[in-house]
């Protein structure tokens, strides 16, 4: 093996790492919502503290736009590398600070103060990694692979989902609940510590990303990319920001509010709604490497067509499932609705990347899955809880979930045709010229 393809895995594996860690420490406090709501927002009201356990989620999801701008402007002015490395510590400080933080009982409004303070310095870390992570492994391998390795972010998402999953399960089914709410619950926030350092480490050894070095030496550094981003690139953003209503409203409904609605909307109990939910992240996990390597060779917005599409048929049917409490059929909807995200989100980030100049591309990357995180995924577990209250049920959610799947498939099939208008007229010019 050359060194050339030992410095593209080597980047491949450092990054990827830093994001499913990055994940892993993001999703336990989503995963754990139903536990710290009750030690961190105590209320007579069950609804009003998972209320405002998700608010302090969104609360930090509502920083990452700033991560985002500020570790873009990183990426693009001064190094990927810092960007990457940064970022990673940033995450990490803030995750053990949690599992070591007094509860309501214990120190009182201080709890929940210092609690949304920790979120809001992680959000700010989210928002700088995975925009960095997203731009690293697009830029780090040649043109024709950028689809199969750029979707390898949002496997590394779904990895960190899964780990994080896995490991609430492991905690919940070795010790008592008693013991939970005492104790255990911090455990996994420690864990994450030891895979921190390590991905840190392995980060200040990465080499600089080969198009950030051309930029460098062209002299082509952009001085303000967000300010080049609004003022040359407003119509790529409103195109793109159509397909993210979609995959974020989607993800953080049945990724990060799904254990939460079987538990306390449907009567599930803890370890079987969180096996359903790891079947579902497994699912959306394969699916980002399966279409992000076909998205290497068939145009990516088909891909986001189908997908979409199965989105949309799929709400009404899982929805029932859960409602149905029948084990296979709820195995079965959890794997369709898991692969369906994962085909739009695997080959988003890909379509994101190759949109914009490399000049502007760390900033642009990241502004676009941070705004939109919160504008459009943030809210969604609060907005999923209103509409589960006042609007009918859980079904309202499949509603809400096919809502924004039809704004999506609007905005994707008028791309797809004027990509072909485009392509007919390549087509047309040379017999024209011909004639």
């Amino acid at each position: 093996m050359n060194e050339t393809n030992k410095s593209t895995i080597k980047s491949i594996i450092s990054s990827s790492i830093g994001n499913i860690l990055e994940w892993y420490e993001y999703a336990l406090f989503a995963y754990f919502s139903t536990v710290i709501s009750t030690l961190f927002f105590p209320s007579h009201d069950r609804f009003v503290s998972i209320i405002l356990t998700f608010s302090t989620f969104a609360v930090g999801l509502a920083a990452r736009p700033f991560g985002g701008i500020i570790f873009g402007y990183i990426g693009d002015k001064y190094s990927r590398k810092k960007m990457l490395t940064i970022a990673i510590l940033l995450m990490s400080i803030p995750t053990l600070c949690i599992g070591f933080l007094p509860t309501y009982e214990q120190i009182g409004i201080a709890a929940p103060i210092t609690l949304i303070i920790l979120r809001v310095i992680q959000g700010i870390a989210l928002g700088g990694e995975f925009g960095a992570s997203c731009v690293y492994l697009y830029e780090s391998v040649s043109p024709n692979k950028r689809g199969f390795f750029g979707s390898f972010a949002l496997t590394g998402v779904g990895m960190g989902l899964v780990l994080s999953a896995c490991t609430i399960l492991i905690v919940e089914s070795c010790v008592t609940k008693e013991a939970l709410y005492a104790y255990a619950w911090r455990i996994p926030f420690f864990i994450s510590v030891t895979g921190s350092l390590l991905a840190f480490y392995m980060r200040k050894n990465l080499l600089e990303s080969p198009d950030f070095l051309v930029i460098q030496q062209t002299k082509e550094i952009v001085r303000n990319p967000l300010a080049e981003l609004f003022r040359n690139h407003k119509a790529s953003l409103l195109s793109l920001f159509s397909i993210f209503l979609t995959t974020q409203i989607s993800f953080f409904v049945v990724f990060i509010f799904g254990k939460t609605m079987m538990i306390d909307f449907l009567n599930y109990d803890s370890r079987t709604a969180g096996k359903f939910n790891l079947l579902t992240m497994v699912s959306y996990t394969l699916a980002t490497m399966v279409f992000g390597y076909l998205s290497d060779k068939i145009n990516k917005r088909y891909i986001i067509l189908f997908g979409t599409m199965g989105i949309f048929v799929s709400a009404i049917p899982f929805i029932h499932s859960l409602e149905s409490g029948f084990s296979s059929l709820i195995f079965i909807m959890s794997l369709l609705l898991g692969a369906f995200i994962g085909m739009t989100e695997g080959t988003l980030n890909p379509i994101v990347a190759e949109t914009f100049p490399t000049n502007i591309r760390a900033t642009s990357v990241a502004f676009c899955w941070n705004f939109t995180s919160i504008a459009f995924g943030g809210v969604a577990p609060i907005l999923s809880m209103w509409l589960i209250q006042n609007a009918g049920g859980v079904k309202a959610v499949a509603y809400y979930l096919m809502c924004a799947c039809t704004v999506t498939l609007g905005s994707t099939l008028y791309a797809l045709s004027k990509f072909r208008t485009s392509q007919n007229r390549m087509l047309e010019t040379p017999l024209a010229a011909h004639g």
